[in-house]
């Protein structure tokens, strides 16, 4: 073979290599820019996909054909909570309720109110515009009512049956309390001198209501929960907390959950207390009730501890069940079964009945509240609420 030849078929075997290489690169190229046009489509930012790591779970971030992640509306005051079994996100210019497995819209609106504060309860839901007068009642599809009171609304509860509490400050110290049907009957109006209502609680039935006024005495705080019902003409009980704030009241079906910022206590039909952490022994972090309305509480030792605890809260004032969590909880939320809390690394969740550990996400500090429905855990993450245990 002459040497010419031998270099026209080297040169022709280095050709094809070449040409082999370049249509494999082209595929690649090709690959990777129909990925990139799939998700510029479903709107994913590229960071979410390293900004974390897989552990137990096996979680990802990915777009999936049931409409998460879902685009919310970004800010601090952006809520999550649960309407039925629909998610119900509030931020400070919209009400949205989304199907929890297609995300689709149910409600969409703008809201209008300048701080809006969301209470829900079964498959109703009100938002009251604190410091304003105005307020609505939704179901889980729609717009129920919007209405307007005389004075400036302090807080307000809704019952499962449609039936909405709303305290009012009349000046002078002094506070109301009216309750409304679903058909907007009026069916209490009581007036109380002393101090202004910071907390209101109404029952499942909307025949039974609490309330905490708030003042001072001897330069001190002073917090005093009244309990009544409805058609009373004055309240049946009224238990003061001194040095301390009440932050939640919230009725299981005949008892009362009282959440302070220092201690919980359960009062059993209308009048008697029983302690679950004495005063001074917690500092509260984060609370939520489950389906049930039995009360899951986050806490530390004291303020500034790098540890904390996740406690299930039975409405007998037993405790149930306690767990530890390595870290500061920011966010806690319950499903029937399940207790789930999110620190700044982790989402993690327990078995209520027993606190056995369910499912472990490993997440980063960005992620900032949590919701747990049925199985599923949802998360606000920048402008998105995703699915994290999926």
């Amino acid at each position: 073979m002459s040497s010419n030849q031998r270099e026209n078929e080297r040169k022709a075997r280095k050709n094809a290599k070449t040409k082999k290489k370049m249509k494999l690169l082209w595929i690649l190229i090709a690959a990777i820019a129909a990925v990139i046009v799939v998700l510029k489509v479903c709107e994913v930012d590229f960071s979410k996909l390293f900004s974390f790591s897989k552990e137990d779970s096996g979680y990802s971030v990915s777009v999936d054909d049931a409409g998460f992640p879902y685009k919310i509306d970004t800010g601090e005051n952006t809520v999550l909570s649960v309407v039925g079994n629909k998610i119900a996100v509030l931020s400070s210019s919209s009400y949205t309720v989304i199907d929890s497995s297609s995300a689709e819209e149910l409600i969409n609106d703008e809201h209008r109110y300048a701080n809006p504060i969301l209470k829900t309860s079964g498959g109703y839901s009100v938002i009251f515009d604190q410091g304003s007068t105005s307020y609505r009642l939704d179901s889980q599809k729609e717009n129920i009512y919007e209405n307007s009171t005389e004075d400036e609304i302090l807080c307000a509860d809704v019952s499962d049956t449609g039936a909405v509490a709303v305290a009012t400050a009349l000046g002078n110290q002094k506070s109301r309390v009216q309750v409304f049907s679903k058909s907007f009957s009026e069916k209490m109006n009581y007036e109380i001198k002393g101090g202004y209502i910071t907390s209101v609680a109404i029952d499942d039935r909307g025949k039974s209501v609490a309330f905490v006024v708030m003042s001072s005495e001897n330069a001190e705080i002073k917090s005093t929960l009244y309990t009544m019902n409805i058609n009373d003409a004055e309240p049946k009980a009224h238990i003061d907390y001194n040095g301390s704030a009440v932050l939640d009241i919230h009725f299981v079906s005949s008892a009362l959950y009282v959440v302070g910022s220092d201690f919980v206590s359960v009062i059993s039909s209308l009048e008697k207390e029983s302690v679950v952490y004495e005063k001074g022994s917690i500092n509260t972090l984060a609370y939520c009730y489950n389906p049930a309305d039995y009360l899951i509480i986050a806490y530390s030792a004291y303020t500034g501890a790098a540890n904390s605890k996740l406690a299930y809260v039975k409405q007998n004032g037993k405790i149930k069940t306690t767990v530890e969590i390595d870290g500061v909880i920011k966010d806690v939320s319950a499903s029937g079964n399940e207790m789930s809390a999110l620190t700044s690394n982790e989402a993690v969740s327990y078995r209520l009945s027993n606190g056995k550990k369910e499912a472990y996400i490993k997440l980063d500090d960005s992620f900032t509240d949590i919701q747990q429905l049925s199985s599923k855990i949802y998360a606000k993450h920048h402008s998105y609420l995703e699915i994290i245990n999926d």
